[in-house]
């Protein structure tokens, strides 16, 4: 059975390698060698890692520890932006009036208003069903259309990955995972300490975040539901594009969010 290393989540939260099916080789062999070489630069101890562990290890040996997501707050979110939305619907709101004064010349039109809304995954043209059926955690992925129509999705019961080109100078993906870490030597403790003292938060998903940069370009990272999850932007070249120099590029594709297995929050799974 060919199986694929699912990103950064796997790699951030627990050190660990994690896999999931794939439908081709060709796909599975060329996305493999992409998350292998990004799993061996991120440091286990960053980012999600940190965002999503407990308050309550006293071990120095970090462990892994199985969370059931918080569907009450999923549906409970998928509600709020539901009434945001009619609201803003009944205002004639102009939302573009909320969004930074330069657009960023890479997204083609201005992103959705932020917040989580309910998508059929049948209507994104390169995920497969069965490989979100297989998700037990929220499956969220972007709702701007030059994230979410290119991405195909990899699903594991507590992991998943969407990735995909945004174009030809740059690459994009998400994971999530709801597998958390606890304890963990000192100074992953007291990162996670540091990050919890006021990070900055996300419209519209309502999530603290944590912006990191490396060689290859930027993560943004989030806790929400009792899950981790990591957005990953990489530019052919870091140094000048501005999908990866410019942290609103990032954000302002973090904060509008679709569900893409709205049914299990539906049945409270």
């Amino acid at each position: 059975m060919k199986r694929l290393l699912l990103s950064t989540i796997g790699v951030l939260m627990a050190g660990s390698v994690v896999y999931a099916q794939n439908t081709t080789a060709t796909d599975n062999d060329a996305l493999q060698a992409s998350l292998e070489a990004k799993a061996q630069r991120i440091p286990a101890s960053d980012l999600a890692a940190a965002l999503s562990a407990g308050d309550g290890g006293r071990s120095d040996r970090a462990r892994m520890v199985r969370v059931r997501p918080d569907w009450a707050a999923v549906r409970a979110d998928l509600q709020r932006t539901t009434a945001e939305d009619a609201e803003r619907d009944t205002t004639n709101e102009n939302e573009i009036r909320t969004l930074p004064t330069r657009r960023l010349p890479q997204l083609q039109g201005p992103p959705p208003p932020p917040g989580l809304r309910a998508f059929a995954a049948s209507r994104l043209p390169r995920v497969t069903q069965g490989e979100v059926d297989v998700v037990t955690i929220p499956v969220m992925v972007p709702a701007h259309p030059d994230i979410r129509d290119k991405i195909k999705l990899y699903g594991q019961e507590n992991t998943y990955t969407a990735a995909g080109d945004i174009d030809q100078d740059a690459q994009f993906s998400m994971s999530g995972a709801c597998d958390r870490v606890v304890g963990g030597a000192p100074s992953l403790v007291d990162l996670r300490r540091r990050l919890a003292e006021g990070p900055p938060r996300l419209a519209g998903i309502r999530a603290d975040y944590h912006i990191s940069r490396n060689e290859f370009g930027v993560d943004l990272s989030f806790s929400k539901f009792g899950c981790g999850y990591v957005i990953t932007v990489e530019c052919s070249d870091p140094e000048s594009d501005e999908r990866c120099t410019d942290d609103r590029y990032p954000t302002l594709i973090a904060r509008s969010m679709i569900l893409i297995n709205p049914e299990r929050a539906a049945g409270g799974e």
